[in-house]
């Protein structure tokens, strides 16, 4: 086993170190030194109070050759206690003081790090210890990751002094973290002695994570953590984890998912803990970087692979800070810490011990159909699991956003009622078709939804409103005419031509072929409108339509829809109708009444039924062209 603290009589424990306890069985550890004599060992291990039960010159080893080897198991949780070592009247051992309770190792980038303002900071608690960058036990003080007091040439290329490193801690205007929040709050809900192991560096990628660079030992993240989880000579009782910024970028997030199912199975490997429990943090927000759609996307992306992978990880768990307070623009500030270490706590907890109390965090269950209410409002329904005392929000609630095929927010939730744990979505939209629905899209997003707890609602999406469909984009360059007297009811008209009536084409700049300034000053008349399709193949169509008046479309000529009674509101894609099309063009006509000036106008798109979901995946499938 490998010596904690040079210079050390005793190699297996240090002073001030925390034990892993196993459960209920306490700490198991295995000392060796030197012996002046051969004989029987044994220990004592008191604390303020004494002597522990059962521990009082227990015999523990063996000495011979000038060496001794003893093994100290069923520690119970709990300390400061006092170690001594004994054979015959001789005392071989001391540690002044150590504890026995649960290690966690710090892992991931600069939000692990810690890079938040120390001003209000956590404050040392006597039960929480920290296994230092120069890999010596401490009380726990920020800031806890020193990068420079480190060995390992991955952390710094010059390992300061301890002089030094303690100048460093006194100047720090920054450098307050998570970890000692979480230890804290493990230590109050537990009320067993907590330790941290520091590992985790600002900046650092999956790449610079990976377990394949094992070999080059302290020069490598990976490489390092596992010298300072072994320096302990101590199983741990999880990983805490928080990263994902330096990897949110269009060419590492198809990668993202792979490494880290490798970055968990090969730390559990190494560390001979197969089970060993790791608590993620989906990453936040990101201010003041210009980027492009894509660059967004990838941010988003990490943000939706974070979430789903306790579905592809066992014995992992990612909590949520899209939420949280920034002290600049991408670190968790110091007044969201005590929040996120909640959080994290109550996730290690039932991961490391089986703590059922609680339960996880919520979990996106179902997303409802879209519901017409009366106007131009529909409603969204957005269920969650594991919402403990309802849904709320500190004021009005904010976060989600229905966004198009291209990642753009259509700005059509109007309001967000929360109902226990259900969220409802009010849109003033009338299709679910080609939209996505998002939860803190963006890199700048405010959300605000929490359950009584404070667990935060996932960072989630884009995902379909409707299943993937081959829809495409709404026709908006029409032959139009003014308004026209009607030469007949609309029923009886022929085959309409906007040519023949001083028809002009008109590109709409939206999906709605809007003429309601021009149809509400006149009293009665038709309108008129022409465009063109083309297809490179058979094809079997359907129609989408909506409106707001009496409406009438034909198709090559042909009658082949009708509806004399439509009227306010226009609902997009309300009505639908199923047709085989030759390859070629076809032409469209579309005559509407303008219903006493009532009618506004209507929309018109298509949607291909004759491809297959793998197809529509993929994008692999000819579209239809729009001719003027």
């Amino acid at each position: 086993m490998p010596s904690i603290q040079k210079n050390s009589p005793l190699n297996g424990l240090a002073e001030g170190q925390v034990l892993q306890r196993a459960g209920s069985k306490g700490a198991n550890v295995t000392l060796r030194g030197v012996a002046s004599d051969a004989g029987a060992v044994a220990a004592t291990i008191s604390n303020s109070h004494g002597p522990l039960k059962g521990w009082r010159a227990r015999r523990v080893g063996e000495a011979g050759g000038g060496k001794f080897a003893a093994e100290l198991a069923g520690i119970p949780a709990g300390g400061p206690y006092k170690l001594e070592l004994s054979m015959g009247k001789e005392r071989v051992a001391r540690v002044e003081s150590f504890f026995v309770g649960d290690v966690w190792v710090l892992a991931g980038q600069s939000n692990m790090e810690g890079i938040a303002l120390i001003e209000g900071c956590a404050e040392p608690h006597p039960l929480v210890r920290a296994f230092s960058m120069r890999r010596e036990w401490r009380l726990a003080t920020e800031p806890l990751h020193l990068l420079a007091e480190s060995p390992d040439q991955c952390h710094a290329l010059r390992q300061c002094t301890a002089a030094e490193g303690e100048a460093l801690r006194c100047k720090a205007t920054k450098g307050s973290g998570v970890g000692m929040f979480f230890a804290r709050e493990m230590v109050r809900r537990s009320g067993v002695p907590q330790g941290l192991i520091c590992a985790a560096h600002g900046g650092t990628s999956m790449t610079q994570w990976n377990p394949a660079l094992k070999a080059e030992g302290g020069a490598s993240q990976y490489g390092s953590m596992l010298l300072s989880v072994r320096a302990t000579g101590q199983p741990v009782a999880g990983v805490l984890w928080y990263q994902g910024e330096s990897d949110a970028l269009p060419q590492d997030v198809p990668l993202y998912e792979k490494r880290m199912t490798e970055l968990v199975a090969a730390t559990r490997r190494d560390l001979s803990q197969p089970g060993l429990p790791w608590v993620t943090v989906q990453i936040s927000r990101v201010y003041g970087l210009a980027a492009k759609r894509e660059d967004i996307k990838a941010w988003n992306d990490i943000q939706e692979l974070q979430r789903l992978l306790p579905k592809k990880i066992r014995n992992l768990e990612t909590v949520a800070a899209i939420d949280l307070p920034l002290d600049d623009g991408i670190h968790i500030g110091v007044d969201g810490f005590p929040r996120l270490a909640s959080r994290m706590a109550r996730a290690a907890a039932r991961l490391a011990y089986g703590d059922r109390r609680e339960l996880p965090p919520p979990r996106l269950e179902s997303v409802s159909k879209l519901r017409l209410k009366r106007g131009l409002s529909f409603t969204v329904d957005v269920a969650f699991a594991n919402v403990v005392g309802g849904l709320r929000s500190g004021g009005l609630p904010y976060g989600f956003a229905i966004l198009d095929g291209n990642g753009i927010d259509q700005a059509v939730v109007y309001k967000t009622t929360l109902h226990d744990n259900v969220v409802r979505l009010h849109l003033g939209v009338a299709t679910a078709s080609g939209l996505y629905l998002a939860y803190g899209a963006g890199r700048v997003p405010i959300c605000n939804i929490t359950d009584g707890r404070d667990e935060a609602l996932p960072a989630f999406g884009p995902i379909p409103l409707e299943k993937p469909a081959a829809v495409f984009p709404f026709i908006r360059e029409w032959k139009v005419t003014g308004v026209i007297p009607p030469p007949a009811p609309l029923a009886k008209i022929g085959v309409p031509d906007p040519a023949a009536h001083g028809g002009r084409t008109k590109t709409y700049t939206t999906d709605f072929t809007d003429e309601h300034l021009l149809w509400q000053t006149c009293k009665e008349g038709h309108a008129y409108f022409s465009s063109r399709i083309k297809l490179s193949e058979p094809m079997r169509l359907e129609f989408l339509m909506g409106y707001d008046g009496p409406f009438r479309l034909w198709l090559d000529g042909k009658p082949f829809y009708q509806d004399l009674k439509g009227i306010n509101p226009i609902i997009m894609d309300e009505k639908r109708r199923l047709v085989s099309l030759p390859a070629g063009t076809h032409d469209l006509r579309v005559a509407m009444d303008i219903n006493q000036g009532l009618a506004w106008g209507f929309c018109l798109r298509l949607r291909r039924v004759d491809v297959t979901r793998g197809q529509i995946e993929s994008g692999d499938y000819a579209k239809v062209s729009f001719l003027a």
